[in-house]
């Protein structure tokens, strides 16, 4: 009732009609009261005692008075209609009972009348107090629903947000951020902390806050079953407070905790938080499970690939190879050409595992150090076939396959092994086929001895259009002069950078 009592006093105050009406009764004095009371005498403790007391001069006139508006409102509350009395002399007031699903919840009153309400305005004046009544029963059950739908509308909004999130990154530095940030969004709080779960020290980790307010909290792990995060995780069940809500994420078994701090406007979180947290979490959880596979897989992958690299600069004719720059400059080109961060880690392990059908060359044919006959040439062009031939066994590494197959096709189709030309190669190939030829320039060999960084660049230019893609060399001649990439190539090779 207290409720309902409120959303009254708000419409009422804010009703251009009723300021019409209190135009028409003259500037009447007007006072709401929210229970009936049992005595007269409980009067004298409400509102309406201010009103009487500046009225009268003395305290029996002042009792007689209370006694006579208890009446009148109890008469006003058994007919439930409006009742006229004179408070004085030509002064006159009325009250009227505010009634809601049939239980009245106050009552009306009006002072300071000239005149008693006429029986024609009597109903007007009647309506329109119970209009408002009406409205803000409306008001309140629409504020009821919106409590009830919301949540299911942020829920959804939100399996949709995290959904997006899921399949944009596999990358937990880039995932956890936005999961933070989203979270933050949805239930306007000031921070947001996830923390993920080191099941061999028993242990959360923390991996990302995102903090809004000017004096930042360090980021520290927590124990497994202390405060609320470490409690959440334990119990595997929200612990909230006033000033906080830790959420534990959950995929079969619990992965870490997501954890809010101050809401934005001050209030206390709510259940209506949790519901919100919970579709996050459960979906947030799924996310992080698929990224730490991914990461898993990921890191089998790429021991496999440098194994199989290692294997093959551990024969004779290997040599050292300035990995880091190589790679780094790859991920310069394939940004350029807006490669996705799976095409460019495949392009990077392809170009780790390009020489990788050598294994199955001659050695003598490999150390060579006079000119290679027609017959030998034929057999070291066979290499990037078995590359690929061998490379296809391996799941993980088939997307590896078309590259290393056709780094070695030239722009103009004068390349091996089928002669492809112009835009029949795959991008990855043609960049391959750059970054392998610089790789192989400045690197020492049986037969040669390593070409300076600048003079294998001229190499690269001289030959666009014939060997190499005219546009791929442009982004290459970018990217190799970059400082970072300078800085990396002289100290993995050391004197002969300028050479």
């Amino acid at each position: 009732m207290e409720r309902i009592l409120s959303k009254f006093n708000e419409n009422w105050n804010l009703k251009q009609e009723s300021s019409a009406l209190n135009k028409y009764l003259k500037n009447p004095v007007w006072i709401i009261i929210p229970i009936l009371p049992v005595r007269s005498g409980e009067l004298k403790h409400m509102e309406i005692a201010k009103y009487i007391s500046k009225n009268v001069k003395t305290e029996s006139e002042f009792r007689n008075k209370l006694k006579k508006i208890h009446k009148v409102f109890k008469k006003s509350r058994r007919k439930k209609t409006l009742e006229q009395f004179e408070y004085g002399e030509k002064i006159f007031s009325a009250s009227y009972p505010l009634v809601y699903d049939g239980h009245i919840f106050g009552m009306l009153l009006v002072c300071e009348l000239k005149k008693e309400i006429s029986l024609e305005f009597q109903h007007v004046f009647t309506s329109f107090v119970d209009t408002i009544i009406r409205e803000s029963r409306k008001e309140i059950e629409l504020e009821e629903l919106n409590k009830t739908v919301r949540p299911r509308a942020i829920a959804l909004s939100t399996v949709h947000t995290v959904h997006r999130l899921m399949t944009s990154t596999l990358d937990l530095n880039e995932l956890l951020p936005r999961v933070a940030r989203l979270s933050l969004q949805v239930i306007r709080a000031n921070r947001c902390s996830i923390k993920l779960v080191d099941k061999k020290r028993k242990v959360l980790l923390p991996r990302t806050t995102i903090d809004l307010r000017k004096e930042k909290t360090k980021l520290k792990k927590v124990q497994i079953g202390k405060y609320a995060p470490g409690r959440a995780v334990k119990q595997g069940r929200p612990i909230r407070g006033r000033n906080y809500l830790a959420y534990p994420m959950i995929d079969e078994d619990v992965v870490g905790v997501i954890t809010l701090y101050d809401k934005l406007d001050g209030t206390k979180f709510s259940e209506f938080d949790e519901d919100i947290m919970k579709t996050l979490s459960e979906q947030a959880a799924i996310a992080i499970k698929n990224a730490q596979l991914f990461k898993e897989q990921t890191d089998l992958t790429l021991s496999s690939i440098k194994c199989i690299a290692q294997l093959l600069q551990n024969r004779p004719h290997g040599a050292h190879r300035a990995e880091a720059s190589f790679l780094k400059l790859i991920s310069i080109i394939g940004l350029k050409f807006n490669m996705n961060e799976s095409e460019t880690k495949m392009l990077q392990y392809a170009a780790m595992l390009h020489d990788a059908g050598q294994i199955s060359i001659p050695e003598k044919v490999l150390m060579k150090k006079s000119g290679l006959t027609g017959q030998e040439y034929d057999i070291v062009k066979t290499h990037s076939m078995k590359g690929a031939s061998i490379l296809s066994k391996f799941k993980p590494l088939k997307p590896l396959v078309p590259i290393i197959l056709y780094h070695h096709e030239n722009y103009d189709g004068t390349g091996y092994p089928r002669g492809l030309k112009g835009k029949e190669i795959p991008l990855s190939a043609r960049i391959l086929a750059i970054v392998s030829a610089f790789e192989a320039m400045i690197t020492e060999k049986p037969y040669r001895k390593a070409l300076s960084v600048n003079i294998a660049i001229k190499e690269v230019v001289r030959n666009s259009g014939t060997q190499f893609d005219p546009d791929v060399v442009d982004i290459f001649c970018y990217a190799v002069r970059r400082k970072d990439i300078e800085r990396l190539l002289k100290r993995e090779i050391g004197g002969h950078y300028e050479g």
